[in-house]
């Protein structure tokens, strides 16, 4: 009987979460350009293009937060434990992945929440006729998979090798 690594899933989970949001990205800069040259070549823009950038960047945002929360790339301010014992120090990690959790959670809770209202709705960008819903909808699987990297941090398991403090 094979056991689950559940610590493997997370970071592969949030590398390939990463992938996405950098294809999203890249994705968004080409249509930049082909936007931008369009409009200076040819008087012809992408009809929409911002809308389609806002939309695009949130989505890969949330998308880069698992990655971003597993090897530990969020700021942190260590003026008031510097003289801290390492025991401590720990402590408020764990702690703080914690109310990180909740905090991801709650995100993705009320995107689904936002995005199933707006799919009622039926609101719609203004020049593309977007569903707003869908852009809500792309923020949730960030948003819960960093939840749960944060809550398996806060029980003390490593998701990922840490980024090496400069």
């Amino acid at each position: 009987m094979s056991t689950i690594n559940t610590p493997n899933i997370l970071n592969l989970l949030a590398r390939y979460l990463a992938y996405l949001g950098g294809t999203v990205v890249a994705l968004i800069g080409i249509m930049s350009a082909v936007s931008i040259i369009g409009r200076s070549a040819l008087g012809q823009p992408i009809l929409g293009d911002f809308e389609l950038v806002e939309i695009g960047t949130a989505v890969a945002g949330t998308l880069f937060l698992p990655y971003c929360q597993a090897s530990g790339g969020h700021i942190a301010v260590d003026v008031f434990t510097l003289r801290a014992s390492k025991r401590t120090i720990a402590w408020l990690d764990r702690f703080g992945c914690l109310l990180m959790a909740i905090m991801f959670i709650a995100v993705g809770w009320r995107a689904i929440y936002g995005s199933a209202g707006l799919r009622l709705s039926g609101e719609t960008s203004m020049l593309l006729g977007f569903p707003i819903w869908i852009g809500y909808a792309g923020i949730v699987p960030g948003a819960f998979v960093a939840g749960l990297i944060a809550l398996a941090q806060s029980f003390g398991i490593m998701v990922a090798e840490r980024i090496a403090d400069d």
